[in-house]
């Protein structure tokens, strides 16, 4: 059930998280130790079983997240290994081109690869975290973010593909409240970059069944992109549930208007990037 109260968290362009960097930290080790020891224990059949990601199956997608923890390693200062986002980076057709790479590769090699380079990104993730460098850089949908923002992203980004393995076999984790808040926190961030690009900035609130907040509020203060689990201010109201919004925005079925009611002002800007990356 949703909370009865808004923790009052903020995850904010430039400001990064309320909770600090080391909130950030703790919940990407948290996910990343639980998918590991899930994809530990897949058998052959497994690995090869469909996923919600309709042109990969489970070992592509963990290969992706292997891929995705590299680049994120190499965003915190550490070496190169192949990946990096350049100004062409699209979200459906980069992240095949980096699989060939790893062509032929063992599910078991993917593993130990996984492996070493989560023990590498939380090395660095906690020096980076520790020295709090006054540091903003461009993101993947053209934004200039704070670097914890980044590293929000490769949270966010291997908990929804962890979803998108799971569910298909009714292995939905059980996530803790600052997984699912800070998940969805930025499923939101991210939904208002694309209108923000035409300086169309979204000013939405959200009643989320199952969220572990009450409500959540998408704004902007001069420009920059913010989302607070605050009460709801009077801006264009969405409810639904917390589990598939996140998936819809996305880009996972269904479309965001089955999943959420009310302001068709906020559908339509929330829904932009999953039309984009579609």
């Amino acid at each position: 059930m949703t909370s009865s109260t808004a923790s009052g968290r903020i995850l904010d362009e430039l400001g990064g998280y309320s909770d600090g960097p080391f909130a950030v930290v703790d919940v990407l080790v948290t996910q990343r130790a639980r998918f590991l020891r899930y994809v530990s224990c897949l058998d052959d059949a497994a690995w090869h079983a469909p996923t919600r990601c309709s042109q990969w199956d489970v070992h592509d997608v963990v290969r992706h997240v292997r891929d995705v923890a590299a680049l994120h390693i190499f965003q915190l200062g550490g070496p190169f290994r192949g990946f990096r986002l350049t100004p062409d980076f699209h979200p459906t057709v980069t992240p095949d081109q980096w699989l060939e790479l790893s062509a032929g590769q063992s599910p078991a090699e993917t593993v130990r690869d996984l492996t070493r380079l989560v023990e590498e990104e939380e090395r660095l993730l906690r020096a980076k975290a520790e020295a709090d460098p006054d540091e903003t850089l461009v993101g993947a949908l053209g934004r200039t973010i704070a670097w914890s923002v980044q590293s929000v992203h490769a949270f966010w980004d291997a908990w929804m593909h962890e979803r998108d393995i799971t569910l298909p076999r009714d292995e939905g984790p059980a996530y803790s409240e600052d997984e699912l808040r800070l998940a969805t926190m930025h499923s939101l961030l991210c939904a208002a970059a694309p209108p923000s690009w035409n300086g169309d900035h979204v000013h939405a609130g959200l009643l989320l069944e199952g969220a572990a907040d009450a409500s959540y509020v998408v704004t902007s203060v001069d420009g920059v992109n913010r989302v607070l689990a605050a009460p709801f201010d009077g801006a264009d109201l969405l409810t639904g549930e917390a589990g598939p919004t996140v998936d819809s925005l996305a880009g996972r079925s269904p479309r965001l208007e089955a999943v959420l009611h009310g302001s068709s002002r906020a559908l339509g800007q929330l829904g932009l990037l999953s039309r984009i990356a579609a």
